[in-house]
């Protein structure tokens, strides 16, 4: 049964060390419970499906399936779960096609635990990126796909867009 007002994680990334250091950023914070943890994205599908979390905290690069894949899985299911990426890339292009495959924040590892604890506490309530400065990084990834546009169209239309 589901505690009022707790945020119920599942950590999956493939670094035991990774988990444990998130673990403990994750629940010195208020109303944030880890509820399972694991090295596996197919194991993270298993668990969503199970234990139905409020948030998966998922890394890009795992042995098995990559976090953009189960971010995908999740999202075709309609699986009600927020997914924060928590990765060590920071390059806009790639944000953004992660961002595509279902996610609703990104991080980078290097970020201060207060920023990952805020950033669970705004992907568990679908809010808007924008309302935290930081998840502004997921605009950075939009921003590069709208001057991407704006470069295709000057490309086309032999506009000078200075």
């Amino acid at each position: 049964m589901k505690t009022k007002n707790v945020i119920r994680v599942i950590l999956a990334d493939d670094h035991a060390v990774i988990r444990r250091g998130i673990r403990r950023i994750l629940e010195k914070g208020d109303n944030i419970q880890v509820i399972a943890e694991t090295e596996s994205g197919a194991d993270a599908i298993h668990l969503v499906k199970e234990l139905k979390p409020d948030v998966l905290v998922l890394d890009i690069e795992m042995s098995d399936m990559q976090g953009d894949q189960v971010a995908r899985e999740l999202h075709d299911m309609s699986f009600p779960v927020s997914i924060l990426i928590l990765s060590a890339f920071n390059n806009p292009h790639f944000i953004n096609e992660i961002m595509q495959s279902g996610a609703d924040g990104y991080l980078t590892k290097d970020e201060t635990p207060e920023n990952i604890r805020a950033a669970v506490h705004h992907v568990s309530q679908k809010q808007n990126p924008a309302a935290n400065p930081v998840l502004l990084l997921i605009h950075a990834a939009l921003l590069w796909k709208l001057y991407e546009v704006f470069d295709a169209l000057r490309m086309t239309t032999d506009l000078n867009f200075r």
